[in-house]
């Protein structure tokens, strides 16, 4: 994969010319996709560090890269704007669901550093997440932007084809939860952001270690668009997902130890916390590394 560390490094270099504080239960759905691509400050894990990865308004050309369909690495538009799909859940209340970026449905506040709280919508109520080409493939039921979550769900429609595996690198194989450490790791990731990340978008970074069960940083390159990105370690484990980029560089012993040019958000403590709104089990789906 370091084969490529030169070119990921420019273009890292270009996207950061380019382009997460407290918060409070059931805010109103949040701001504008004009907000979100605003990107206010965030506090990852209480750390001031950066701005939340920008969302493209769906209407804008895309590039679609290689990963059609309803999976990991996949487009997902909503009326804030376009973003990444995560990972695919089985629910124990019969419903399927994907994960992508919570400002990506909620937007992110003016208000509070990128803040717009945490809601939920019965069956029926969210709102409608389309895929590539614009169909339907289901709907939000919940939602979280608020320090350190980053995090939402879509409840699949019934006749919605879905893949677990991840574009390009294949996993999950489950869910990485290793206790914080601060050994280098290699970390992967397929984003659907435009521009750059629609020419280069399998990506992998190196974190200095993931001390943080909330949240990693790590040396690598985000675009609009790659909000929401699954986010797995060299094994094909689950680590998180992609939400903000700026994060501080060469500041080794921050926040217990990361480093870097992204920001990812921790899986199961955003997951335990969605279980808990729905009042359903989530079992990720996993698949093999290719």
């Amino acid at each position: 994969m370091f084969a490529t560390r030169s070119v990921v490094a420019v273009i890292a270099a270009v996207i950061a010319l380019l382009g997460c504080g407290p918060g409070k239960i059931n805010a109103p759905q949040g701001a504008s996709a004009a907000q979100a691509a605003g990107g206010a400050r965030w506090t990852l894990g209480g750390v001031p560090c950066c701005t939340l990865i920008a969302v493209p308004a769906a209407a804008l050309p895309v590039g679609t890269g290689t990963c059609p369909g309803v999976r990991p690495g996949a487009i997902v538009r909503s009326d804030v704007g376009q973003c990444t799909l995560n990972f695919l859940f089985q629910g124990s209340d019969g419903k399927r669901y994907i994960g992508t970026a919570g400002h990506c449905v909620l937007g992110a506040s003016s208000i509070g550093g990128g803040d717009a709280g945490e809601t939920s919508w019965a069956p029926g109520t969210g709102p409608v997440a389309r895929d590539s080409g614009g169909n339907r493939i289901g709907e939000f039921a919940y939602a979280i932007l608020q320090d350190p979550k980053d995090f939402s769900l879509i409840r699949l429609d019934t006749q919605t084809q879905a893949n677990a595996a991840m574009c390009v690198f294949g996993g999950p194989t489950g869910v990485n939860d290793d206790p914080p450490d601060l050994t280098p790791v290699v970390l992967k990731w397929f984003g659907s952001g435009i521009g750059a990340g629609s020419a280069l978008p399998a990506h992998s970074a190196k974190a200095a270690g993931m001390p943080s069960p909330n949240h990693v940083f790590a040396q690598g390159a985000a675009t609009p668009g790659d909000s929401g990105s699954g986010v797995i370690s060299a094994d094909g484990r689950a680590v998180g997902a992609l939400v903000a980029r700026g994060a501080p560089t060469g500041t080794l012993g921050l926040a217990g130890g990361d480093a870097g040019l992204v920001g990812i958000t921790r899986l199961t403590p955003q997951v335990e916390r969605a279980q808990q709104i729905l009042g359903t089990s989530l079992t990720l789906q996993s698949a093999p590394i290719q």
